[in-house]
């Protein structure tokens, strides 16, 4: 065979095998994309790392900490989410459904006129204010509002103001409540959920929120992170526009939330935050972008710590029967078996969560009426673009 043609055939070999590995994604990506993005964030990360090594950027033992965080975590969420196909419910109804609210959407004197104004609701600040040993509703009032973003506290606060919201629904509208099917919260939302499905006590959800926030303070302390929402790109502008940050920066970038097709959240370092940011507006003209309020690189590797912190913390907690299924945010499917709920919360907390195709499913099975219970209205927001404005749930604090 003539030199040439030998070349030209290795030649087009590799393009077939290079475009067949394409295939095979595209393949993953359409029949789980949940599976697609922690491979695309391991190919990111290991790259990282590899390009570290080159540069003597790092020494050899933060090299094979990294390498041994991210795969156990990697490795446990994989495992997981095949686990999780086997409690999954198929058929439910999300017609009358409460939303739950998460962090980021605090704010100075949230459920300040709940509290002034019914007897019930206030009761459920001061049962708060005992297990926190603190008055909770005068750090509200009174801020800082830094203080108030601090997770550690931040967090049982939203919970607080969420469920101080049902106990005045409960009053007010107890026909809708005891019409409920599904409960569904943004991250820290999920523990409102399941407090309101009756998985946890009020005083259960509590104290759960406030160690949760402690680990997740505690390992934020341990990674100077931002995290930005971007609006306007799609999923494969967003791979695109972290590749290139990626090439710069030689930094990792997490996707940590998924919310519509054209919504998303991003963390990393600071500096390399700014700089993702900017070329987000300028070169792939991002519609609008917004820093969250939040204190650490939420739904990612970097939690790896606070999961093991919180893991510990949940062994202490007996979840109950739930009178209603809640939607999780790992997967945006549906359960009510509470020997499964537990994982659910771990797995949420180092893995992006998936509101998008929450809310989806929400759409897809009845969904009518719904509240949105606590602070902001994030929920509602997200429904409503989902939904393409032909639904929406009402806010209620």
């Amino acid at each position: 065979m003539h030199l040439k043609t030998y070349y030209l055939l290795i030649i087009i070999l590799k393009i077939i095998i290079l475009n067949f590995e394409k295939y095979k994604c595209f393949l993953l990506k359409k029949k789980d994309p949940i599976i697609f993005d922690l491979i695309e964030n391991r190919k990111n990360k290991f790259n990282n790392i590899r390009k570290l090594i080159i540069k003597d950027k790092c020494n050899s033992d933060v090299v094979i900490d990294n390498i041994l965080k991210f795969s156990e975590n990697e490795n446990y969420i994989q495992k997981k989410l095949n686990e999780l196909k086997k409690y999954r419910i198929t058929t439910y109804s999300s017609k009358y459904t409460f939303f739950f609210p998460g962090q980021g959407e605090q704010y100075l004197s949230m459920g300040l006129d709940t509290y002034n104004n019914h007897k019930e609701s206030k009761e459920i600040y001061e049962r708060a204010s005992k297990i926190l040993g603190y008055n909770l509703m005068e750090v509200i009032k009174n801020g800082p509002i830094e203080k108030l973003t601090d997770s550690e506290i931040a967090q049982p606060a939203i919970y607080t103001v969420s469920m101080a919201a049902y106990e005045k629904l409960k009053n007010e509208n107890y026909d809708i409540v005891q019409k409920l099917n599904l409960c569904m919260g943004y991250s820290l939302g999920e523990y409102s959920a399941l407090a309101c499905s009756g998985a946890l006590s009020f005083e259960e959800g509590v104290y759960l929120t406030k160690e949760r926030g402690k680990a997740m303070q505690n390992c934020a302390k341990l990674h100077n992170m931002s995290t930005i929402a971007i609006v306007g790109l799609t999923i494969d502008n967003i791979y695109k526009l972290i590749d290139e940050v990626n090439k710069q920066m030689n930094d990792d970038i997490f996707i940590v939330s998924y919310m519509t097709e054209k919504k998303f959240g991003l963390c990393g370092k600071p500096e390399t935050m700014e700089y993702l940011n900017k070329l987000a507006k300028e070169k792939y003209k991002a519609l609008f972008t917004k820093k969250i309020q939040i204190s650490g690189a939420f739904h990612s590797s970097y939690m790896f710590p606070a999961k093991k912190s919180l893991e510990n913390i949940l062994k202490q907690i007996q979840l109950k029967k739930l009178h209603v299924p809640i939607i999780s945010n790992v997967d945006g499917c549906a359960y009510n078996d509470p020997s499964i709920i537990k994982d659910l919360l771990l797995l949420q907390l180092t893995s992006p969560i998936k509101i998008n195709e929450c809310l989806e499913n929400v759409l897809k099975n009845g969904y009518e009426i719904g509240y949105e219970l606590g602070p902001g209205t994030i929920n509602t927001n997200l429904l409503r673009d989902v939904s393409k404005k032909k639904k929406t749930a009402t806010p209620y604090i």
